[in-house]
């Protein structure tokens, strides 16, 4: 599973964010240091029975400081926590939208492709011939320039070329045969 786009600003987010803390983890550990070393002068001083109280003073505050920056760095890292999971939720919920997309298009890719497959047996069967073109084989009586003619339907489905149709009887001098190009074959008795 790829990331999403909120996984990945909240990442790059938090990146950003640890740069910050180790940097100020970096500034605590040279203080606590300094602390260190003061606590030890000002058990050599007092020792010897020096003045301490300046030293104490700045061990105080550099003190104070290391744990302002503590602080900060527990807020940091609070925060950071926080984002990751709200980017987490929204991650997953974003997956779950693109996976019901993903969903709707496959039902739709189906759909067509079974409307394709119905297409395709539609056209296989009228190539095969099993299919009843409507008013195939009728005969009909009708008056062509006041003379009645009987008509038969033949289809020409499929058929490239126009012809006439070859049940039509040899043809006489008062017979005309021919082949209208509207799927009929006429005959004309004159």
């Amino acid at each position: 599973m790829a990331l999403s786009n909120v996984m990945t600003r909240s990442l790059i987010s938090a990146s950003s964010s640890m740069k910050q803390v180790k940097a100020q983890h970096a500034i605590k550990s040279q203080i606590d240091g300094k602390a260190g070393v003061l606590e030890a002068e000002i058990k050599l001083d007092s020792g010897r029975g020096g003045d301490v109280t300046k030293k104490k003073e700045e061990l105080e505050h550099i003190q104070k400081k290391a744990t302002e920056i503590g602080q900060q760095e527990m807020s940091q890292l609070s925060e950071l926590n926080s984002n990751m999971n709200e980017a987490a939720k929204a991650d997953a919920e974003e997956q779950k939208q693109i996976e019901r997309i993903e969903k709707q298009r496959e039902k739709k890719r189906a759909e067509r492709r079974e409307q394709a497959e119905q297409l395709q047996e539609q056209n296989a069967e009228k190539a095969s011939g099993n299919v009843q073109i409507p008013g195939e084989g009728e005969e009909k009586q009708i008056t062509v320039a006041g003379v009645e003619v009987k008509t038969k339907s033949a289809s020409t489905y499929n058929t490239s070329v126009p012809h006439i149709d070859e049940r039509v009887a040899p043809t006489t001098p008062s017979e005309v045969s021919a082949s209208i190009s509207v799927n009929h074959s006429v005959d004309i008795k004159t």
